[in-house]
């Protein structure tokens, strides 16, 4: 599908629209133009209208079929958008919602991922037909406000039903979390932002079996393995961090989420790769999430094996003015891994520092 890019960001805020281009390029589709606005949000469209009018010339000329922002839309700027454009109009979240559902593969991921679907379209479906009423659209006065009630009830009822599903996939994970404390493993949560290598990392430090690959959101559901080197210490994987994930979408992740407040001990991994201010974006994010649940943290400075000494120094200079813990490892090239090993067992064992 050919789509076009859209950010409007604050004077001095970074883009991050290179962030929405690896989102959609998850999903295939080729990105056809990208459109950039500095300036305060405006309330109609987002972007100002004369953007909105030139974003409208550009879907023309490359006979695009998508328009993806990387803000957050309202139904109402979307719906207009939608109409002045002439094509679709979706913005981040929505984006990712698509990319859980392509990649979610058990049961329990694909009851998370519909639980987040509803959670995002529920707010929306009143503003939705609100906005209709306005622009006195035939078929949505009477009756149609009724149906929208009822589609609106539906969902709510559908939440429910889901809710009650993942709790109950919650309290069987709790009770194997019971089962393997009272046998004396401790439990060790690989987290971080997305495509960091928290799957390559579980596959280094124990048996494997994670999926690996160069996309974004590969883990939706936890998996937990042993260390290799580790006295009862099990390591699991869970699902990737992002910036500017509203509280009702991160509520609908809860059960994965749950492995990293409950465990013994956070190893956060940072990709080195990146360049150094999206070290620092990502860094804030992830510690910014952890920072709500009152755990014990570490850091692995991963992919380290891609920089140059200077790099690599300059780095571990930033991270270690911020106050953490850091172990630099490649988990591909099996870079290190034995610090990083103790100084997990070190801190599971022995105590250490809550972030």
């Amino acid at each position: 599908m050919r789509v076009i890019l859209v950010e409007r960001r604050s004077p001095g805020e970074l883009s991050k629209l290179h962030e929405l281009a690896a989102l959609t390029e998850t999903l295939k589709h080729e990105v056809v133009a990208a459109i950039e606005q500095v300036r305060e949000p405006d309330p109609a469209y987002q972007i100002g209208r004369g953007k909105a009018e030139e974003l409208a010339e550009v879907v023309r000329s490359t006979d695009a079929k998508r328009v993806i922002f990387a803000n957050q839309l309202t139904p109402s700027q979307a719906f207009k958008l939608s109409r002045l454009v002439g094509a679709e109009v979706i913005d981040k979240l929505q984006l990712i919602l698509e990319i859980f559902a392509m990649r979610a593969g058990s049961p329990e991921a694909k009851l998370q991922v519909e639980y987040a679907r509803l959670s995002y379209e529920l707010p929306r479906v009143r503003e939705r037909v609100r906005t209709l009423l306005l622009v006195e659209q035939p078929g949505f006065r009477g009756g149609g406000e009724y149906e929208v009630k009822v589609h609106y009830d539906a969902i709510k009822r559908k939440m429910a039903i889901l809710g009650r599903k993942l709790a109950s996939v919650a309290m069987a994970r709790g009770q194997r979390r019971k089962f393997r404390r009272m046998h004396g493993f401790k439990l060790v949560a690989l987290a971080g932002y997305t495509n960091a290598g928290k799957s390559t990392l579980l596959n280094a430090l124990t048996a494997g079996g994670s999926e690996v690959d160069n996309m974004l959101f590969t883990t939706l559901t936890p998996r937990t393995r042993a260390m290799h080197a580790g006295k009862k210490i099990l390591l699991t994987d869970t699902v990737g961090f992002i910036d500017g994930l509203p509280p009702r979408l991160v509520e609908a992740f809860k059960a994965t989420l749950e492995e990293i407040y409950l465990a013994d001990l956070v190893v956060l991994i940072i990709d080195a790769a990146d360049p150094l201010q999206e070290v620092v974006r990502k860094l804030q994010t992830s510690r910014g999430i952890l920072a709500e649940y009152r755990v014990k943290v570490i850091t692995a400075l991963n992919k380290i094996d891609l920089l140059s000494r200077e790099e690599l120094e300059r780095r571990l200079e930033m991270l270690d003015a911020a106050g953490a813990t850091v172990v630099p490892i490649s988990a591909a090239a099996g870079t290190n891994l034995g610090a990083l090993t103790e100084a997990i067992r070190t801190n599971v064992f022995k105590g250490g520092e809550v972030a």
